[in-house]
């Protein structure tokens, strides 16, 4: 097995640790024990949990990203609808990439650590640039030009629906958060 394919299956065994236990209930044993390696293998390639943990985060952000990269490419779909697919493509996060929504509810109520903090504005700055690229893309051929507050707009709408409808579906299972429907006439309105 290469060097890289060892990594990878190491992050990706420590990502469901840490997204099932967390970080503080999550060991290196355990992950070691998973893959069936030693734990001092786990260290050849990791010098702690920490430089791990920080690992699988950025892991999961590329693989988030990349997915919205893949929607953002699909040219079969209109921008509005590819924008639509962005935001609802936000409804898998919590279970799709569930360190990362971890980390927005941490960051919310103030208990990110500098590194994981320092990550995710790195990322959320990825991600406004793909949404200023599919915006570029939109505007060209209109007068109108794109305000730079729309595309981290976008961003930061976004992730409050994804946490607003997590509280939502734990606060009252009679209501609707937000229909697709209105995911519709919230991005026209940004785009207008």
């Amino acid at each position: 097995m290469k060097n890289n394919d060892r990594q990878i299956q190491i992050i990706k065994a420590a990502d469901k640790r840490f997204a099932r236990h967390g970080f503080h209930k999550t060991n290196m044993d355990e992950i070691a024990r998973d893959i069936r390696i030693g734990k001092p293998t786990l260290y050849y390639y990791f010098e702690s949990k920490d430089a791990l943990y920080i690992e699988v985060i950025k892991w999961e952000f590329e693989n988030y990203l990349e997915s919205v990269n893949q929607i953002f490419a699909n040219e079969e779909l209109t921008i509005p609808k590819r924008l639509e697919e962005y935001f609802l493509r936000k409804d898998n996060v919590r279970n799709d990439f569930k360190l990362i929504f971890e980390i927005i509810v941490q960051f919310i109520s103030e208990r990110t650590t500098e590194p994981e903090t320092e990550l995710l504005k790195e990322y959320l700055t990825k991600e406004e640039e793909l949404i200023k690229k599919i915006l570029n893309a939109y505007y060209k051929d209109k007068i109108k030009a794109v305000s730079k507050a729309l595309p981290y707009s976008f961003v930061m709408i976004s992730w409050m629906i994804v946490v607003g409808k997590k509280m939502s579906s734990q606060l009252s299972v009679d209501k609707e958060f937000l229909s697709n429907e209105k995911i519709q006439q919230l991005i026209e309105a940004l785009l207008d």
